[in-house]
């Protein structure tokens, strides 16, 4: 009886915990979204450049050991805490989600910035002949 109780109470403790505690050595949840997010967009413009595999490997080891340098982790620091995110899926979750905002984030305005980019643009002196004629409507 007494370590059923013990049991309660332990699983008790260990779920009411704080979810954004890491032991130490571990990367914090906001580290981790910002090196993931940019692994996967090192990723992606690796893939878009249409070259074979073995140089794709080699290139986006150099992106990687640069988001390493940019970020101030080391490559053992970052699969230990990929290992523990792995192990504790609720944390895990919080980050994909969060680096797949930001991710659709940067897709929305980029997508903008090429509408933008895509409207014809008036000249100068088009622009004041149409606001000429509207000011001659008027009156």
């Amino acid at each position: 009886m007494k370590t059923k109780i013990f049991i309660i109470c332990y699983l008790f403790l260990v779920g009411c915990s704080s979810s954004d505690d890491v032991p130490e050595g571990i990367l914090h949840k906001d580290e981790m979204i910002s090196i993931m997010l940019d692994m996967y967009l090192a990723e992606g413009k690796v893939n878009n450049l249409r070259i074979t595999r073995d140089s794709s490997l080699a290139i986006f080891n150099a992106y990687e050991k640069a988001l390493y340098d940019k970020h101030k982790v080391s490559d053992s620091v970052y699969r230990e805490s990929l290992t523990y995110y792995y192990d504790h899926p609720i944390q895990l979750e919080m980050v994909y989600e969060s680096v797949l905002d930001s991710l659709n984030l940067k897709q929305e305005r980029l997508k903008q910035k090429k509408e933008e980019g895509d409207k014809p643009k008036e000249k100068e002196g088009e622009a004041v002949e149409k606001d000429e004629e509207k000011d001659k409507n008027k009156e």
